[in-house]
């Protein structure tokens, strides 16, 4: 063989080489969940014996595994071994869906067991809609019922963060989450990586740094409307994304629905969404609209635990026009109201109402939030 063909058969094997490294490195890469008594180095493990549940737990994983067909049609469904799972041939874009206990134990101490479930969907491409997968605490009225459940993301394609590690010590969710590098610019290599920890407590799963580290932890009532009729929900929860808990509730009258939400760590974040039933002929009539969305904030701000928010934004739009433009204007908090009639039922106003109070200008992405940040990032580097 001649130098010159040593040289090009050298020359192909190092880019096979690159070509292999390349995709290696953006190769989904499953999370390694183990659950475990106390804080060990983790080792390799031997294949796992087959799991068969219990009878509970079987009507437990049953029902889950029913709620998830509903009306599809489905291809397959394994019942007998954990994980139960349930595939769909999905118009040639299949996907199975599995479900496993991957704890047990009375969470909040009311002598029911609860569980956290493995829910893990996976589609033919990493990047698919149909691959994702959650950890769902279910906290239990009964041996087949919940009475409140709590998902914390552990991986979608465009997730912010994914868990990398996942574990038990003693009755604390323990993990490992990597920024995704499909919603972060960095590169693989630069990726950040945090440890957290989450506990149930108080009625409420939380991941322990928001209780120490969030200024809206401190809110002494978890309650988003006064104690009025009309309210007919008040749920609270875990964020999916960066871990700081949520507040939800439900208001009803007649003709119109408010739904509100309350959430942040250091920057408190207000949403109002009301829908109101109109006279045709009235719902695009601009003068209408602003004094309908008026008489909301005034609604909001007396009816609520947070008068002294809305009544920034009620006395900014007193003195000028309402449009959805984000306001930035009083120092300490933004806003915006977006009016709009409903596409689906045309005699019905949607006004939304976004309300911030702004104690943090170094939590406004949500790795800063997860990770409780306080301070500003290094002059080569975004936040």
């Amino acid at each position: 063989m001649s130098l010159k063909s040593v040289y090009f058969q050298s020359n192909k094997i190092i880019l096979l080489v690159f070509i292999v490294l390349a995709f290696s490195c953006k190769k989904e890469v499953k999370a390694v969940h183990k659950k475990s008594s106390k804080d060990t180095v983790s080792v390799a493990e031997p294949e796992a014996e087959k799991v068969i549940p219990t009878e509970i737990e079987s009507n437990l994983l049953k029902r889950l595994i029913k709620e998830e067909i509903g009306s599809q049609k489905y291809k397959e469904m394994q019942i007998s071994e954990s994980p139960y799972y349930v595939s769909f041939a999905n118009d040639g874009d299949p996907y199975t869906v599995s479900f496993s206990i991957f704890e047990k134990g009375d969470f909040n101490n009311d002598g029911i067991i609860d569980y956290v479930i493995d829910r893990s969907s996976e589609g033919m491409l990493g990047g698919n809609a149909n691959t994702n997968q959650d950890f769902i605490f279910y906290i239990m009225k009964d041996e087949i019922k919940e009475k409140e459940s709590h998902s914390i993301l552990g991986y979608a394609p465009f997730s912010y963060n994914i868990i990398d590690e996942a574990n038990f010590i003693g009755n604390k969710f323990k993990i490992k989450v990597t920024q995704n590098f499909r919603t972060y610019s960095n590169s693989v290599e630069n990726l950040k990586s945090a440890s957290l920890s989450f506990i149930y407590k108080n009625g409420n799963l939380y991941e322990e740094s928001y209780l120490t580290s969030c200024k809206v932890a401190k809110l002494k009532s978890k309650t988003i409307f006064n104690d009025i009729p009309g309210v007919e929900t008040r749920t609270r929860s875990i964020e999916i994304h960066n871990y700081t808990e949520t507040i939800l509730e439900i208001y009803k009258k007649n003709d119109t629905i408010i739904n509100a939400s309350v959430g942040g760590c250091d920057n408190l974040m207000l949403e109002f969404n009301a829908f109101y039933k109109v006279d045709l002929d009235k719902i695009n009539d601009t003068e209408f609209r602003e004094e309908t969305a008026m008489q909301f904030l005034e609604f909001l701000a007396k009816n609520t635990q947070f008068s002294k928010e809305i009544n920034v934004a009620i006395n900014y739009y007193e003195n000028n026009t309402i449009t959805d433009k984000y306001i930035e204007k009083i120092k300490g908090y933004g806003f915006r109201i977006f009016i709009r009639a409903n596409r689906e039922d045309k005699e019905e106003l949607d006004i939304s109402v976004q309300i911030d109070k702004l104690d943090n200008p170094y939590q406004k992405e949500n790795w800063e939030i997860t990770t409780r940040n306080k301070t500003a990032p290094p002059d080569n580097e975004d936040y």
